[in-house]
C-alpha cells in the first residue's frame, strides 16, 4: 500500500525539521560585541578610522574644505600645518584660534587669485580664502578614509607623511582625484606599512609632483620597478627611492654623516 500524500508531507517536514535542528545545534553561538572589537594588533587603527577619521561633509559644507581639513589633521595628531597666510599650527589650541579667528573674516585673504581657483571659490563661496599650504602629518594617526578631507584643498603644495602606520593605497586614490592631482609639489612618504606597488596607478597621476621621496615602504615588492615607473610618469619631478640603509627619525642626517 502506498503512503498517503500527507504522510509524505509530515515525513519530509520532520526531516526537514531534523536537519534544521541539527544546523542550528552545530552552529556557532554568537559572540559578544567585546569579542568581535579588533585584536590589539589593529585597534589603534580601528579607532582611528571610527573617531577623527570620519569624514564630516555638513562640517567641509559649513566651514569649506581647507579649514575642514586643518581640523582634522590637527586632531589626528599632525605636526604642523602652514596656511596660506604664512601662519604655522602645530596644536589644537592654535588650531581652535585660528579657526575663529578666519570664520570671523580676521585674516588677510591672498592678494591674488591663482589660475585655477575661481573655480573653487564659486564651489565654496563661503568658505574663508584662507588656505592649506603646506602639511607635515609625521607620526599622526592619518587613515584613509580622512584623506577624503584632501580632496578638494585649494592649493596644498607639501605633504610629509612620514612614520603614519594607517594609510595606504586608498589614501593615496584621494590625491589623485582631487585637486592635489594639479597642485602638490612635494611629497614624502617614509616608514609605511601599508603602500603597496599599486600605489604607482594613483601616485602617477599627481602631475604637479617636482620632488617625490619614499623611503622604507615594506610592500612595495620591486622597488626599482616602482622607482622606474614613476620616473617615467613623472618626467618634470625628481623622485627617490633609496635602498634601506637607516630607519627611524633622523635617518637623512645619518646617512650625509656615512658619507662624509
Amino acid at each position: 500500500m502506498l503512503p498517503s500524500r500527507g504522510h509524505c508531507l509530515l515525513q519530509a517536514c520532520g526531516s526537514r525539521a531534523s536537519l534544521l535542528q541539527v544546523a542550528f545545534k552545530h552552529q556557532p553561538a554568537k559572540k559578544h560585541w567585546t569579542e568581535r572589537l579588533p585584536t590589539r594588533i589593529g585597534l589603534r587603527r580601528w579607532f582611528a578610522e571610527k573617531t577623527a577619521n570620519r569624514y564630516n561633509e555638513e562640517r567641509v559644507k559649513s566651514i569649506g574644505p581647507d579649514l575642514a581639513c586643518l581640523e582634522w589633521l590637527m586632531h589626528c595628531g599632525a605636526s604642523e600645518v602652514r596656511m596660506s597666510c604664512g601662519t604655522s599650527i602645530k596644536s589644537i589650541s592654535a588650531m581652535n584660534k585660528y579657526l575663529k579667528q578666519a570664520l570671523a573674516g580676521e585674516i588677510e585673504p591672498p592678494a591674488k587669485i591663482a589660475p585655477g581657483d575661481l573655480a573653487h571659490e564659486e564651489a565654496w563661496p563661503n568658505a574663508p580664502r584662507v588656505y592649506v599650504l603646506q602639511v607635515d602629518a609625521s607620526d599622526s594617526a592619518i587613515a584613509n578614509p580622512g584623506f577624503a578631507y584632501f580632496r578638494n584643498l585649494r592649493r596644498v603644495e607639501v605633504l610629509k607623511l612620514n612614520f603614519c602606520d594607517y594609510f595606504g593605497d586608498d589614501g593615496l586614490r584621494e590625491l589623485a582625484m582631487g585637486r592635489p592631482k594639479e597642485t602638490l609639489r612635494n611629497l614624502e612618504i617614509v616608514l609605511n606599512p601599508n603602500m603597496t606597488d599599486g600605489a604607482i596607478f594613483w601616485l602617477s597621476r599627481l602631475v604637479g609632483l617636482r620632488r617625490a621621496h619614499f623611503y622604507f615602504l615594506p610592500y612595495v615588492a620591486n622597488r626599482p620597478a616602482f622607482l622606474r615607473h614613476l620616473r617615467t610618469a613623472l618626467p618634470k619631478a625628481q623622485v627617490t627611492f633609496p635602498e634601506i640603509e637607516f630607519v627611524g627619525y633622523g635617518y637623512d642626517e645619518a646617512r650625509r654623516q656615512n658619507q662624509m
